[in-house]
């Protein structure tokens, strides 16, 4: 929970009073044995790509393949369960020129029976993972400043709603503890993730979420792992743009 409450002091700091609750889900894999099965039981294989090892195109990749995954983040936005389309590096007809920011959309999502309520998503990860010796290491904290800069840019496309999705990717599997829910790397101490000027750079009609995908054990996050998903900001709603809603359909028609 440590993380989150980071996230909520910063924003109740700043006058914010509607933050959700974090929403979370945790998942494990293993072939029934008889008489007794064991979840979330540690393990020591080695042979598979880390959950810092993954890029954002890949943790995309796999999270939208989960089925249970997909329910909390569409309930969160507001969307029904099914009749969505997610969509992921769009780039033409919505960008028709590649090498001006941004170069392409990370996520857009849409009822099919209502593409003139589209989301549009910049999705940046942050890696983190704790060692055997209980030091923790970060890496691409500076893709916080980057992700603003770039959301930002998307309001050109006037979306219904867009939003800053930031992942943050944790490998906690040598934290020593019994209950592997409890395996989260200690992040209060990074000054990219939890200060003021996302607040104050982050243009106000986008919103701002916080996505944690855990590694908890020795397997990996392909067969066992915990999710987490905070809505840090709401973004505003706004009417499409009709050059977007006509872009969309011609997806459609593909």
């Amino acid at each position: 929970m440590g993380i989150w409450m980071n996230i909520r002091d910063l924003f109740l700091k700043s006058g914010r009073e509607d933050l959700r609750k974090p929403r979370f889900l945790a998942y494990d894999t293993v072939p029934i044995q008889i008489p007794n099965t064991f979840l979330f039981k540690d393990s020591s294989e080695s042979d598979f790509k880390k959950v810092i090892e993954f890029s954002e195109y890949e943790i995309l990749d796999f999270l939208f393949s989960k089925v249970d995954f997909k329910e909390i983040i569409f309930e969160e936005l507001g969307l029904p369960k099914n009749n969505i389309k997610v969509l992921q590096q769009v780039k033409q007809p919505l960008i028709s020129n590649s090498s001006l920011k941004p170069g392409d959309l990370d996520l857009v999502l849409y009822r099919k029976d209502a593409i003139k309520k589209a989301i549009a998503i910049e999705a940046k990860c942050i890696k983190a993972k704790t060692l055997p010796n209980g030091e923790v290491v970060l890496n691409k904290e500076k893709n916080v400043t980057k992700g603003i800069s770039q959301v930002n840019e998307y309001l050109q496309f006037g979306f219904h709603r867009t939003f800053l999705l930031i992942i943050l990717l944790d490998d906690g599997q040598y934290i020593k503890g019994f209950n592997q829910f409890f395996r989260n790397t200690d992040l209060s101490g990074s000054t990219k993730l939890f200060n003021q000027n996302i607040l104050q750079n982050l243009h106000r009609d986008v919103g701002l979420l916080y996505l944690k995908v855990n590694q908890i054990t020795g397997k990996s996050i392909l067969q066992s792992g915990k999710i987490s998903l905070l809505t840090a900001k709401m973004a505003k709603k706004k009417k499409q743009k009709k050059t977007t809603t006509n872009a969309i359909s011609s997806l459609l028609l593909d």
